[in-house]
């Protein structure tokens, strides 16, 4: 037990671990340059791994470099730590550089002085637990800051493993308080020992984290993009029919009305060839825009087609659709579309929209009635709202622009 719990012994296998993580965390971060900070713990892995060589050679270095440094550079990897998590949480990172930059300078200052003014182990042990144990308060802080921006269970699992290392090391201070004086930390007790162990955990815990915050994030972006016209930015076609099972579930379950909108920006295909595609993709997302704004958050609304959206109205029944469908058809035609200094855009939409009978009939069919009633307001005209209902008939032509 002896000869497993040696500090020499623990040191080289601490270089070996942090070692191992810091490259894969270097070669992670080459495979996802977006993600931010990733590389910065990778080099605090790089840093501990060297504190420790210089700690597993001590009695055979200069105290300096066997002491001083190891100490000093400790405090940077848990500053390196911190930096990268900030950094890749998108976190204010200012005060988080004025508050490690003090505990290094307190590091070096006491490291220095209880090396050489005034020779104390037991005070060293002491300084680094305490300052140690604070970087991992607020290292925690910062995790739980941003759980609060993006609830993973990551965030606060890595969390509450940073609140135990900060309390390891905190009663690891208080013991060593209370020690007699240690002639050789190499020959320190078991608490001292341990104190090795846990920094792999650090360096454990926090590789561990961050991959799965990663991967979740990687999933949401390709769930994200499967779901979701890259243009617009609203649902795609794909992700509508899911969304219409989900809803039609709901409705059928509550007895609650659902309504559906189809809209066709009008003369899209004129509007292309006179100014090219690059503005008629920028009228697609300003409707789309329009869309999003002036429909409620539990709305859906997804591109269909080219110049197609559909909006799914849950807990709608057919005279309010008939309402939001004339406010967006307003909306669009009042739009300023000025993409070019003295040069506007007349847009305008056609509207078709039906109330579902989802008890009855399936989602075809009321997408072709919606198709049906949206053809109607093109064919009469277009800028116009055209209301058919369950019985394909003419529930009413509700306006015309």
């Amino acid at each position: 037990m002896q000869e497993f719990l040696d500090l020499r012994t623990l040191s080289i296998n601490n270089i070996l671990v942090s070692l191992s993580f810091a490259i894969c965390l270097l070669m992670y971060s080459g495979h996802y340059p977006q993600f931010k900070g990733i590389k910065t713990i990778g080099y605090a892995f790089v840093i501990s791994s060297s504190a420790f060589l210089l700690i597993g050679l001590r009695n055979y270095i200069p105290d300096f470099i066997s002491i001083v440094v190891p100490n000093v550079l400790l405090v940077l990897s848990m500053t390196f730590i911190h930096l990268g998590m900030v950094s890749f949480y998108q976190l204010e990172t200012y005060s988080v550089h004025r508050f490690h930059l003090i505990m290094l300078l307190i590091m070096l200052f006491s490291s220095l002085f209880f090396t050489y003014i005034d020779s104390n182990t037991n005070a060293r042990i002491v300084i680094i637990s305490f300052i140690v144990s604070i970087q991992c308060c607020y290292i925690m802080r910062s995790l739980l800051a941003a759980h609060q921006l993006n609830h993973h269970k990551a965030n606060f699992t890595i969390a509450m493993a940073f609140l135990f290392f900060a309390t390891f090391f905190a009663l690891r201070g208080f013991i060593t308080l209370a020690e007699e004086p240690l002639n050789d930390f190499m020959h320190a007790g078991i608490i001292h020992s341990l104190s090795i162990i846990v920094y792999q955990f650090i360096v454990v815990i926090t590789s561990f984290g961050l991959v799965w915050i990663v991967s979740h994030k990687i999933q949401r972006v390709l769930k994200d993009q499967a779901t979701h016209d890259p243009l617009t930015r609203v649902f795609n076609r794909r992700a509508l029919e899911e969304i219409i099972n989900t809803e039609h579930s709901r409705s059928l379950r509550n007895l609650a009305p659902l309504s559906v909108i189809m809209l066709d920006i009008d003369y899209f295909k004129r509007l292309n060839d006179r100014y090219g595609h690059s503005t008629g993709d920028r009228v697609l997302v300003e409707v789309a825009d329009i869309l999003i704004k002036n429909t409620r958050a539990y709305d859906s609304i997804a591109r269909f087609g080219g110049e197609e959206f559909i909006v799914l109205l849950p807990d709608t029944p057919l005279d309010q659709a008939k309402l939001i469908a004339e406010k967006l058809r307003m909306k669009i035609a009042s739009h300023d579309y000025c993409f070019k200094p003295g040069k506007t855009i007349e847009v305008t939409a056609s509207f078709g929209a039906t109330e579902c009978n989802l008890a009855n009939e399936n989602w075809l069919q009321v997408l072709e009635r919606t198709d049906s009633a949206l053809y109607r307001a093109k064919e009469t005209g277009r800028n116009r709202v055209i209301v058919f209902n369950s019985n394909n008939q003419d529930a009413e032509k509700f306006s015309a622009g």
